[in-house]
């Protein structure tokens, strides 16, 4: 138990570690990944307001120099022919008059052979009356965004419905790690809290089990004297010849070998569950023991007028196992059909042959077990009861000690049961040759 404690806290805490060491590699990766993509946006989303401002300035200066040689004006003294004002506003130096409609059809032309199709409205500025005017068909009905500090006309081209794009601020994945922190910080308390009760439980597992030998051998001294003193009463003579006192002394040897049984059963409990119940295997004949306990339970059973039958039709009755304590085995199915059965106990006892090995079966006519208790009957401690009150008095400790002796042997232990009616315990044996 020792050894297992320290490898499952160990295996714990490398898992721990690995889950820690995992998180972080993984936030490491996607903050990388993350910083990443937003570089590539980020330079994505220049590169393309680069390439549409430098496609609308081409386009508006193809527009201004198809102004310029209808007006056989001069290009050459334009200096900085178009200047972005905004993201969204671009204006056009122009020093001649410039008719609305053409301006509309030229500047509509050259956006298309560029591709542009974002929606635009054109405003042109009149240099006498110092105000912005436009032309009808572009349905402006504010004012223009904004002026420009320049002699002479021009014209300008406002893109409406742009919006420029920035890129992703505001990311899930912060959140997200401190979701996976979080989870990782609970598994952390709820992994420290598993160790520090597996090592509270393996103390006060140490502290039962050393309060269970000291009390068994303690109460063994006692049961012991009270029995050399019994059998020396009971040898004597005179005391032979009181009925009463006979009587008496006959119940207090049955009452005490009845205790010094039950406090064997929870030492042998207590050191089955401490592994250190130590079995002798040998090559044994199922069947000579079956008999031994039939005839020794017979007499309990008779006292109660039952019956207690065998059908002994295994071809191969062989098995590997502890004597003692395979005869317990036999001897508690017994003694809890005695038990539970209220009025006269039949008791049947069969074996056979599978493919498996050896099966023992052990019927009774008792009150059964309703299907809700069938499942929890082996656990240590668990009593069917009726109410409030235990019918049938006991520790709770026969049935857990058969299937745990089942197990040590390589066995199995099953129960069909109809409440009311009766039960039937299923014991499989692995045979030997």
């Amino acid at each position: 138990m020792k050894i297992k404690t320290k490898i499952i806290i160990l295996v714990s805490v490398i898992i721990l570690i690995g889950l820690l060491i995992t998180q972080f590699l993984i936030v490491k990766n996607s903050l990388n990944i993350e910083k990443e993509n937003i570089e590539i946006i980020a330079e994505t989303i220049k590169l393309e307001q680069s390439n549409f401002n430098s496609e609308v300035t081409l386009a508006l200066t193809k527009v201004r120099d198809k102004l310029i040689s209808l007006n056989k004006g001069n290009a050459n003294i334009y200096l900085d022919p178009v200047k972005q004002i905004q993201d969204n506003y671009f204006v056009v130096s122009f020093y001649d008059t410039i008719p609305k409609t053409l301006l509309g059809n030229l500047i509509k032309e050259e956006f298309n052979s560029f591709y542009i199709d974002k929606t635009y409205k054109i405003g042109v500025y009149d240099c006498f009356t110092d105000s912005i005017i436009f032309d009808k068909f572009t349905n402006i009905d504010a004012k223009f965004p904004l002026k420009w500090d320049h002699d002479g006309y021009y014209f300008g081209v406002f893109f409406s419905d742009f919006k420029k794009t920035e890129p992703i601020k505001n990311s899930s994945l912060p959140y997200m790690l401190l979701l996976a922190s979080m989870v990782i910080i609970v598994a952390s308390l709820f992994t420290f809290y598993l160790a520090n009760g597996i090592l509270k439980q393996k103390k006060i597992s140490k502290i039962t089990y050393d309060f269970i030998n000291n009390m068994t051998h303690e109460l063994k001294t006692p049961i012991s004297t009270i029995s050399l003193s019994t059998d020396v009463l009971i040898k004597s003579q005179e005391n032979n010849k009181d009925e009463r006192l006979k009587r008496y002394l006959s119940i207090i040897k049955t009452e005490n070998k009845r205790l010094e049984n039950q406090v064997e059963r929870v030492l042998e409990i207590a050191k089955l569950d401490k592994n250190k119940i130590d079995l002798n295997f040998e090559p044994l004949d199922i069947h000579d023991i079956i008999s031994t306990c039939t005839d020794t339970f017979s007499v309990p059973i008779q006292e109660r007028e039952g019956e207690i039958s065998t059908e002994l039709k295994a071809n191969n009755p062989l098995i590997n196992g502890d004597v003692i304590h395979i005869t317990n085995i036999i001897y508690n199915l017994f003694d809890n059909a005695n038990k539970y059965s209220p009025n006269k106990p039949i008791i049947n006892i069969s074996t056979s042959n599978n493919n498996n090995g050896i099966i023992i079966k052990v019927s009774d006519n008792g009150i059964g077990i309703k299907k809700e208790d069938s499942k929890d009957i082996f656990n240590k401690f668990y009593r069917v009861s009726t109410g409030d009150v235990h019918n049938v008095k006991g520790f709770g400790l026969g049935l857990y000690y058969v299937k745990q002796m089942m197990l040590k042997h390589g066995g199995n232990i099953e129960i069909e049961s109809i409440y009311k009616k009766g039960s039937t315990f299923i014991l499989t044996f692995p045979i030997i040759n």
